[in-house]
């Protein structure tokens, strides 16, 4: 589930500091929204962080800094989505292919480095929906760090050695970027 915060950092502070989810992934996402369309909202200029909460599952938060997050965090936009986990590329495709066969529009499609999405809504209760697979571990050994300027405590979670040495260098585009698989 993809949820909205105001403040990163104490986010970050909870999630891991007192939860004890890894960080397993933080973004910086680009001006204009790289993802036009793919969930509600405008995602530009906003931190996208991951936390590992099981073996195959995160929970993943939107930070924009200066805004008022209501208590259902869904109307800012971006928190309204749920991602579900399918274990291969091979049966995203076959899901895609399932969905576009039943009258399901798939809204977008992107490759964002450490998954590949396909997003669509819930026809009957217009709920957005994503169906990812994974590309990169996105584990505490293999964690996916693109955010060159990561929180504090994001970065104290991790250890600044480790983030040096996993940090990617480009911004994320919808295509892959350029970063590792």
């Amino acid at each position: 589930m993809a949820f909205v915060t105001n403040d990163m950092e104490e986010t970050v502070k909870f999630y891991h500091g007192v939860l004890g989810f890894p960080v397993v992934v933080t973004l910086s996402l680009p001006n204009p929204d790289p993802f036009p369309g793919a969930v509600p909202g405008n995602l530009g200029g906003s931190r996208h962080y991951f936390f590992r909460i099981s073996e195959q599952d995160t929970i993943a938060f939107f930070e924009f800094k200066d805004v008022e997050v209501p208590a259902d965090n869904a109307l800012l936009g971006a928190g309204n989505h749920l991602a579900i986990t399918v274990p291969s590329e091979g049966e995203l495709q076959k899901a895609k292919r399932h969905l576009e066969d039943n009258g399901v529009k798939i809204k977008s499609e992107l490759d964002h480095g450490f998954c590949h999405s396909i997003y669509f809504e819930d026809p009957v209760n217009k709920i957005a929906l994503e169906f990812a697979t994974w590309q990169h571990a996105c584990d505490v050994e293999e964690p996916f760090l693109q955010d060159p300027e990561p929180v504090p405590a994001a970065l104290a979670a991790i250890g600044a050695d480790k983030y040096r040495a996993h940090q990617l260098h480009y911004s994320p585009d919808g295509h892959g970027g350029e970063g590792p698989r």
